[in-house]
């Protein structure tokens, strides 16, 4: 696997955060419901919350973002965004595992979101032991239960 680290976002940050997001999920959005970049901008200037957010580094390159949400009793991967010239080098694998490991000790459940259409991300959930259970029309709601 490739080295990274997590570095703490910036609100310089936001317009990378955006532009990794429309690499990776342009396609599946615009399958689902178009693409709309006026909305898309205004959907990501009042949803981009610095402090949930880790910029995914390597060798001083950014290359993704993680962003996640904690509670009492939950670890909520809101967003795992990867360049697509870095993905299927074990990064995402590697700090999914890092959330899970940081979930078990904690006796937390970590749970995630993934759209309908993105079957290869479903496939690396699936095999890092989430289950699959909610849904709506376009995504799944995927968790591990360590808070038993």
């Amino acid at each position: 696997m490739e080295e990274y680290n997590l570095r703490s976002a910036t609100n310089e940050d936001s317009d990378f955060f955006y532009n990794v997001k429309k690499q990776v999920l342009k396609k599946y959005i615009e399958d689902i419901w178009g693409w709309d970049e006026v909305f898309q901008i205004q959907f990501h200037q009042e949803n981009f919350h610095v402090n949930d957010i880790q910029i995914i580094m390597m060798e001083k390159v950014a290359i993704g973002t993680v962003e996640v949400k904690e509670t009492a009793d939950q670890i909520f991967i809101s967003s795992l965004y990867i360049l697509p010239s870095f993905q299927n080098k074990g990064i995402g694998t590697s700090i999914c595992k890092m959330y899970s490991s940081k979930a078990e000790r904690a006796n937390k459940r970590i749970a995630l979101e993934v759209l309908k259409l993105n079957v290869h991300a479903q496939r690396l959930y699936i095999k890092l032991g989430f289950t699959l259970t909610e849904s709506d029309e376009t995504k799944y709601l995927m968790f591990k239960d360590f808070n038993k």
